[in-house]
């Protein structure tokens, strides 16, 4: 006797797809495994529920079908891919659902690891979001909705288990730059590698950031921007701070030529890539100078 599960009728409630839609997938793919009551009905699993709601997700991109039930047919025994995981963030959030919107987020990260997590899923989803908005599939909505769900997760990878004494950053958008996303994962690598933080967010003006630097006698700073013009603004007193700590540079308004008016170091997209990069690049001020018998 098979003990929970549901009928046909109310799965097809719960994902949106037809008996009929439902019974041909499971005759064509042997997508589901229903077992029977002791009445005779068929009981579909929770696990069914979720396979038919990744093929939904996965076909909403323009996954093709067959493709899609492999992938949402392979996850319950390996990891789920990173087009899986994308794609239950995109229903959820296309439904504006909050609770579906969370849990899809931290099992990316949970599936995947954090790492992994930012560049296979977060960021692919972002630039994907940003194209359903051109095409009109969402609205900003959408993207302040899910944005603040990506924000607020990442924010609690950051937990600092280390003492203090260790190579300081200063990590914030210049004014007139609110996207942080991007800025956020490198904060949050950065204190994973063992970096003392200061993260100031968006729209923050360079003489907040070079007052804070100077105060917290930083190591490094790390300045991104979507749009060339906010740097280009900033250059001269990006320059000066050069003079006295490491700057970085990034995002899609970064280049080469502001990178060297500034004298700075350019990132790449990868936000991984450019932390391992950092923590090459950026001597441990404090270390070297307690190295030479120096005092703090």
């Amino acid at each position: 006797m098979v003990v929970g599960g549901i009928r046909i009728g109310e799965l097809s409630r719960r994902t949106g797809l037809s008996v009929d839609v439902l019974r041909a997938w499971e005759r064509r793919f042997g997508l589901f495994e229903p077992q029977r009551s002791a009445s005779g009905y068929r009981l579909y699993s929770g696990r069914d529920e979720r396979i038919a709601h990744d093929v939904v997700a996965l076909k909403a991109q323009g996954v093709p079908l067959a493709k899609a039930v492999a992938l949402a047919r392979d996850t319950p025994v390996q990891a789920p891919t990173a087009q899986v995981l994308i794609a239950r963030i995109d229903q959820a959030v296309r439904g504006l659902d909050p609770d579906a919107a969370r849990r899809a987020v931290r099992a990316s990260s949970e599936a995947l690891g954090v790492e992994a997590a930012m560049v296979a899923v977060y960021l692919p989803y972002l630039r994907l979001l940003g194209q359903q908005w051109l095409d009109g599939a969402v609205t900003v909505a959408h993207e302040h909705f899910v944005s603040h769900i990506i924000r607020k997760h990442i924010g609690t990878l950051a937990q600092d288990p280390h003492p203090g004494g260790r190579r300081t950053a200063v990590v914030a958008c210049p004014a007139g730059e609110r996207h942080d996303i991007a800025l956020l994962m490198i904060a949050t690598l950065l204190t994973r590698r063992g970096w003392s933080v200061r993260y100031l967010g968006g729209d923050t003006p360079l003489e907040a950031i070079t007052s804070t630097a100077a105060r917290t006698r930083a190591d490094l700073v790390v300045l991104a921007v979507t749009r060339p013009e906010i740097l280009e603004a900033a250059v001269p007193a990006a320059r000066q701070l050069a003079q006295s700590t490491h700057v970085a540079v990034g995002g899609p308004g970064a280049s080469i030529e502001l990178a060297e008016q500034i004298g700075a170091t350019l990132l790449v997209a990868n936000p991984v890539h450019s932390v391992l990069r950092l923590d090459e690049l950026v001597p441990a001020s404090r270390e070297r100078l307690k190295a030479q018998g120096a005092a703090f």
